[in-house]
């Protein structure tokens, strides 16, 4: 059976130390230091395996940012005010986000 160097790695683990979790098989295949999905490529964009909203238009994030001074001005305009991203990816969301928020209510931003 051919396979990647994981492979290997994966079957010597397992030979050491017995089963292993599906927790810990995920974890190893996509974050291994070496062999693992995330450091061997660049999962987003045209080349990626996948893309996501922000990537194909930048509606989607300026639509979040005027939401956001919608929400802001309903609250009272309160201060201090946090606007936080937990997404991972290249921040392009925030980016567009942040560029319709500036536009619409640039005091927030400040806030």
């Amino acid at each position: 059976m051919s396979g990647t160097p994981l492979l290997g790695e994966l079957r010597r683990l397992i030979a050491v130390e017995g089963p292993i979790t599906i927790e810990r098989y995920m974890a190893l295949c996509l974050g291994h230091p070496v062999h693992g999905y995330y450091r061997t490529r660049d999962p987003l964009g045209a080349a990626g395996d996948f893309t996501t909203a922000p990537e194909i238009s930048q509606i989607f994030g300026e639509l979040l940012g005027l939401w956001t001074a919608e929400v802001w001005h309903g609250l009272g305009r309160p201060a201090p005010f946090r606007l936080v991203e937990l997404g991972p990816g290249r921040g392009t969301l925030m980016a567009d986000a942040l560029r319709a928020l500036k536009a619409a209510a640039p005091d927030c931003l400040a806030a």
